[in-house]
Parts: structure tokens; sequence; C-alpha cells
């Protein structure tokens, strides 16, 4: 119980630090997905089932607070941790580049569904006009987080709530 507690706590924060902090250090409306990088870090920690769950959780925190399509950022982050939660038993968490490496793949991948979404929806896609915007710079945000985020979900993994 206390565990579950704790995630909730952490997915609350990530949120709220996400919505509202990092706009004072965005860079024309760009800056880091925590949630984005929370959700990998779960799935290449626990695995498949949980990295999916916690990109349901994480998406439809940010669609909820976004006020655009609902489904949006759930079905993108779900479908990433789902992914990168295959991967549980071919890489190992201690590895230092592995945050940095995953939150790179995990970014390319979420700006990639996203815009077949867009592009399913009927909507004209410029790639070339956004790709600043909605990867370079949300890429090089999220390599800045990536480390911190991927050592507070194994401190939370190995932490004991016997007490």
């Amino acid at each position: 119980m206390k565990k579950a507690f704790a995630w909730i706590l952490v997915f609350l924060v990530v949120y709220i630090l996400q919505s509202s902090l990092l706009y004072a250090i965005s860079f024309e409306g760009s800056n880091a997905d925590l949630l984005l990088l929370l959700t990998t870090s779960i799935a290449l920690t626990h695995g498949f089932k949980r990295g999916a769950f916690a990109g349901f959780c994480g998406g439809l925190l940010q669609d909820i607070a976004s006020g655009a399509f609902l489904g949006f950022n759930t079905l993108s982050k779900m479908i990433i941790g789902f992914c990168f939660g295959l991967m549980i038993d071919r890489i190992y968490e201690g590895k230092i580049l592995l945050p940095l490496v995953s939150s790179v793949a995990a970014t390319v991948a979420n700006y990639i569904i996203l815009t077949i979404i867009i592009f399913l929806l009927g909507y004209n896609v410029d790639i070339r006009q956004n790709i600043y915007k909605l990867l370079l710079f949300p890429i090089i945000y999220n390599l800045i987080f990536s480390y911190f985020v991927h050592k507070l979900v194994c401190w939370l993994k190995n932490k004991s709530f016997d007490n």
C-alpha cells in the first residue's frame, strides 16, 4: 500500500513539475516530457505491463491537462511503455547510458506516434517545419532530465516500505 502511494505521489509531483515549473525554462514552447521519461524508466525496470500502465496514467494526466484530444498522449505513452517494457530482460538497468539512450529513443518514438495519429485524424502535417520544436528541443530537454528520473525510479523500485 505504501509503495502504491509512493508511485502515485511520484506521478503527481512529476506532473506538477512538468506542467508548471518547467515552463519557466521552456524554449519556444518546448520543454522536457517528464511523464514520458517516467514511463520509459518504469517500463525498463518493471516490464511491459507496468510500463503500459504507467504510460496510460501519465498520458491520461497529460491529456486531461491539455484539453486537446482525450487519448492522444495516453495512446502514445502506453505504446511506448509497452514496447520499452519488452526489453526488460535484454538490458541491465544500472548502465549509465541507459536513461540517455532510452530518452532519445522514447522521444523520437513519441514524435512519430503523435505525428501518425495527427495524420490519421486528417490534419495536414508539415514534418520539416515542426521537427525542431517538437523533436530536437524535447530531445535536448529529455537528455538533461533522463538520468535523474531514471535514478528516482530505480531508487523507488529498490526501496523497502516495510516500516
